[in-house]
């Protein structure tokens, strides 16, 4: 049977902390009482009131500061029991575009966990076959955005894009992987 002598201290200054302040209490109601006896009137008894009642609040402050530090916060649920990042992807882009004109196309990606994923990229089929790169947040090989390490929150990947010069439908498939994934995340 073990004793555990940090309960005990606290205890202990707990104990402390009511006797003093009571000390404290008392001497000032005594003091309060010496100076107003001969007063009579309703600022006085006023006054007397305002300091009980201030009084009472600072007490129930004090113990309710000090029940929330003796009860222990309650532990947080893991999000993930396996130690791997879940990343989701959100795209966003025009729904229709005039021919030579600029877009801009945004990745994001949220991790909810507190695993960093290694490895990101954003890889396409044949998006940039039809429309040209003009900037982009992150590096862009062939038909990859390269995202790299994607901390707990969320990370946004821009791309400015020239449409193409003839009039076509463009549909792609979309793929975010990384290195700790189960399968790879699609969209498209």
């Amino acid at each position: 049977m073990s004793i555990d002598v940090s309960i005990l201290g606290i205890v202990f200054a707990l104990i402390l902390f009511i006797i003093i302040f009571s000390a404290v209490i008392l001497y000032l109601a005594f003091r309060i009482k010496e100076t107003f006896r001969e007063e009579k009137r309703r600022g006085v008894r006023i006054a007397k009131i305002a300091f009980l009642i201030g009084v009472l609040f600072l007490a129930g402050g004090s113990f309710y500061f000090f029940a929330n530090t003796l009860t222990p916060a309650p532990p947080s649920p893991p999000s993930n029991e396996n130690g791997k990042p879940q990343l989701s992807l959100i795209i966003s882009y025009p729904s229709k575009v005039k021919m030579n004109t600029k877009i801009i196309i945004g990745f994001t990606i949220t991790n909810p966990t507190e695993y960093i994923a290694h490895d990101v990229v954003i890889q396409t089929n044949v998006l940039f076959e039809h429309f040209s790169i003009v900037s982009s947040t992150h590096d862009i090989i062939g038909n990859i955005v390269k995202i790299g390490d994607v901390q707990p929150g969320t990370t946004v990947s821009s791309l400015e894009l020239t449409s193409p010069d003839r009039p076509r439908d463009v549909e792609d498939t979309i793929t975010l992987t990384f290195k700790e994934m189960d399968q790879p995340i699609t969209e498209g």
